[in-house]
């Protein structure tokens, strides 16, 4: 069995007494402050995707 690659987050540009841990996935993100947010922008984008609108083509 492969494990699967390492998840590569940006680092957070904010300043660092905004800065949090990931609420799932532990890595450092913008959590407090404005725009903060408890989940990073990969597991935030992992949780929305399936809340997103399917694109549909018109005939």
């Amino acid at each position: 069995m492969t494990t699967p690659a390492p998840r590569i987050t940006p680092a957070p540009t904010c300043p660092p007494d905004q800065v949090g841990l990931c609420a799932k996935c532990h890595k450092p993100t913008h959590r407090y402050g404005f725009g903060g947010n408890p989940l990073c922008p990969v597991c935030r984008e992992a949780v929305l995707a399936p809340q997103k609108p399917k694109k549909t083509m018109a005939a």
